[in-house]
């Protein structure tokens, strides 16, 4: 029989988190019964509150107008003959089926809401293959598309292209506000778009499950769902679980600038099939989940460049912790800290299982919204970053399997991200893990790090892997990324060559803003 550690380590993150709920319930005496119904058609006239996730991101688009980082851009490739007419047909029945596709956020009374209009989303056509490289065209083109600003008061933040590159050879541009959308919807969409031009090309009906819930039936749900009492209880949780000391200053290259910006770099790695092997192997070993090992040694990659203790990380959750949520499209994912401890020197098996338990804790306590959260632990926001975490780390964002497709007996549809130059945090790390694939890409905020930093930041977690997979008995103390340590050295010598002057803004007020009490 299984035990506990590694029932749950089998688990994906959602089940997890459902089953956990299943355990609070048994612990409470709390019965399902009395929380408010989770039911379709809860706003027959298509109009409703915003949830909480629409409204933290209308927030904080408002702190970043004219700057597309609440973007979600993607890119779908598609390979082989293609039917345009289905193609744009199937958009419409997809769009069709989801009724935030189509709708529009609005302020009334001074309270956001949302409202479905009849908008059916326009795909225009454009050819690029005349170009002198046309793959090049298409990725301008594509990158312009992403960049672009979308007015949330307008209309429904939605803007589609396909981009003729040859004959056989399409992309088709989907940009949605986070508004609208999150990863896992785009892993639903792209699913169902299959389906759908599959069906409008030989016939036959789509073979796709009914639709049982619109983002406005879970939007009103929330609001119900998580009230006073509730919320005060998850907020308590999170403050004991960011309990703790002040937190380090991760050093950068230039002082932090007085507002938060949001340009940024991008570094894409690949650390191999025999490192994707170590992880799991790892993960195996010390009973926790590949998320484990992999969290646990950006922790320490983070702390060896601090100098102290990693600090808190923000977590993307699906926000899906019941199953009629995983049709739903909309924005359901909530980003949340997580603090990974490393006190008392412990081995890196240690480390790895402690950032396990970091999450299952996150995933249990997920309910709470981030906006409510960061208000009721640091109600005074300092402009230049992001609240309660500079730092991210994402095990991928789309539902397995969902990132490619055939659409017929020749034709093939793969979805890729889009980055479209900008960044929200200071560091966010996404990760991409199979059996015999590690990679992903380090974003940077370019005005605070070096291309060379990000380098060095990858090549330090490559390092901190080895260990965590060939000498999990080690003690945290033994770890020396070899980058951390030049950087240090680089650090002094710049503060001895402008005379003792500090590396970076003095941000003494945003530690103790950030040093956590109970």
């Amino acid at each position: 029989m299984k035990t506990l550690t590694a029932r749950l380590a089998s688990m994906s993150a959602e089940e997890r988190g459902r089953f956990l709920a299943k355990v609070r319930t048994a612990a409470t005496g709390t019965a399902v019964a009395d929380e408010p119904r989770l039911a379709p058609g809860s706003c027959p006239d298509g109009r409703g509150p915003a949830s909480f996730v629409q409204e933290q991101l209308w927030f904080v688009s408002r702190l970043a107008e004219g700057v597309p980082a609440y973007n979600v851009s993607f890119a779908l490739r598609l390979d082989g003959p293609l039917d345009t007419g289905a193609l744009t047909g199937a958009v419409a029945d997809v769009a069709g089926r989801h009724d935030v596709l189509r709708t529009r956020l609005v302020v009334t009374g001074g309270r956001l809401g949302q409202e479905v209009t009849d908008r059916v989303p326009a795909v225009p056509l454009t050819d690029v293959s005349a170009a002198d490289d046309p793959d090049a065209a298409a990725g301008e083109l594509l990158a312009e598309l992403s960049r672009t600003v979308f007015d949330l008061s307008a209309g429904p933040p939605l803007r589609l292209a396909l981009l003729r590159v040859r004959n056989d050879r399409h992309v088709l541009a989907w940009i949605a506000h986070h508004t609208l959308v999150d990863g896992w919807s785009f892993g639903i969409i792209g699913t169902e778009l299959a389906a759908a031009y599959r069906a409008r090309r030989t016939g036959r009906p789509a073979d796709l499950p009914p639709v049982r819930l619109q983002y406005l039936d879970v939007a009103r749900w929330q609001r119900a769902r998580v009230d006073g009492d509730l919320l005060r209880d998850l907020v308590s949780g999170w403050r004991d679980r960011l309990a703790g000391p002040a937190l380090r200053e991760l050093p950068t290259d230039r002082p932090r600038p007085d507002r938060q910006t949001f340009r940024g770099g991008m570094r894409r790695f690949d650390l191999g099939a025999p490192a994707a092997r170590a992880v799991t192997a790892a993960a195996e070993a010390a009973g926790v989940t590949p998320f484990g090992v992999l969290l646990g040694a950006y922790a320490l990659t983070l702390a060896a460049h601090a100098g102290g203790d990693a600090g808190v990380i923000g977590v993307p959750l699906a926000g899906r912790g019941r199953p009629e949520l995983d049709g739903v499209v909309g924005p359901c994912s909530n980003t949340l800290p997580l603090r990974v401890d490393l006190a008392g020197d412990p081995t890196l098996a240690e480390v790895t299982a402690r950032a396990n338990e970091a999450m299952l804790a996150a995933v249990s306590g997920q309910d709470v919204p981030f906006g409510k959260l960061a208000e009721a632990l640091l109600p005074d926001r300092d402009a230049s970053r992001n609240p309660l975490f500079d730092v991210l780390f994402n095990l991928g964002n789309l539902p397995p399997g969902s990132d490619r497709a055939e659409l017929g007996p020749d034709t093939t549809m793969r979805i890729d991200g889009c980055p479209n130059g900008t960044v929200r945090l200071d560091l966010e790390l996404t990760v991409e893990h199979g059996p015999d694939a590690l990679t992903g890409r380090l974003e940077y905020n370019a005005e605070l790090f070096d291309d060379a930093t990000a380098e060095t930041l990858i090549e330090d977690l490559r390092h901190v892997l080895d260990q965590i997979a060939g000498h999990p008995e080690e003690r945290r103390s033994a770890v020396r990324p070899p980058g951390a340590a030049r950087r240090r050295v680089a650090a002094r010598a710049r503060a001895l060559r402008d005379d003792g002057a500090p590396a970076a803004r003095p941000a003494s007020a945003s530690r103790r803003s950030r040093g956590w009490s109970r």
